[in-house]
Formats: C-alpha cells, structure tokens, sequence
C-alpha cells in the first residue's frame, strides 16, 4: 500500500475520532469495558415456529469508523454472538445503526399453540419487544433472556 493511502486512512480515522468527541450525541458511557456495540433495542417478530429480529444499536466512534472503511461483514460475528443462544440463526442483513436477523424454530408447536422456551441473549438490549401473530407487544427493559412464552 502506497505511504500516500496510509496516511489518508489515518487522517481520516483521527477525524472520525476527534469529531466523536465533541459530538454532544455520543455516550461514551454505553461503550464500558471495550464494548463496542450497544443494543439499543431488539424486536422480535414470531411467526409461526420462526421470527424476524430487528436489533438496533449504537456503535463506538471508531467502530464507525472502521465499518466504513471496511465495510459491515466484520460486525457479522458480534451480531451471531448475541443469539448464541439460539440454533438456525441467519444474518439478513447489517447496516450503519441496525440489523435484521432470521430464526428458524426459534418456538416449537404444540396442538394449536405455539411454544418458546426462554434463550439467554448474548448482549443485554436496552428493551426488548416480543410482537406475536396477533399484533399484541410486549416490552421488556433491561432483558438477560428471552421469556418463556406461547402464541397461538
């Protein structure tokens, strides 16, 4: 790599980095102890046996920075381990500030109900929301595991 390209990255990080700083939205306090993501919420769609996940999250400054220069399929890894609780998770799609996540029988069936045993979450969301098929919401702040629960 040219001495040129090299020292423009770094520019550019510097100025991501010191930018963050000043920037009065950023809570350095959420990015403790090396974390660099922060869930700030995580909605889980069921359907069925599977659910449709929507996780948002906030980045460290130079998190940011180094998904836009290298782009998102770095962030994949860190996104898996929050449902490393789960089998048959499949990343859909990764962007700036959110995420969107598949799970197959994330509940199992039972007659005519629908069955989901509790999962520990590998990250603590800010508030989780459970939607079921029939549109009800809950929410719950703070989560460590998902509820144990049925649907029809």
């Amino acid at each position: 790599m040219k001495i040129k390209a090299i020292i423009t990255i770094a520019l550019i990080i510097s100025a991501a980095l010191m930018a963050s700083k000043v920037s009065p939205g950023v809570n350095m306090e959420q990015f403790r102890e090396g974390k660099y993501i922060h869930i700030d919420s995580m909605v889980i769609e069921f359907d069925k046996t599977d659910a449709d996940v929507q996780v948002k999250y906030s980045l460290s400054p130079f998190a940011q920075a180094y998904m836009f220069l290298f782009g998102s399929r770095h962030l994949e890894p860190k996104i898996e381990e929050i449902f490393f609780d789960f089998e048959d998770v499949e990343v859909e799609r990764i962007g700036r500030n959110s995420a969107l996540i598949h799970i197959e029988n994330i509940s199992r069936q039972n007659d005519e109900f629908y069955l989901h045993d509790s999962r520990k979450l590998g990250m603590q969301p800010d508030v989780l929301t459970l939607v079921y098929p029939t549109t009800a919401r809950q929410n719950i702040e703070h989560a460590t595991a998902t509820p144990d629960l049925f649907y029809k």
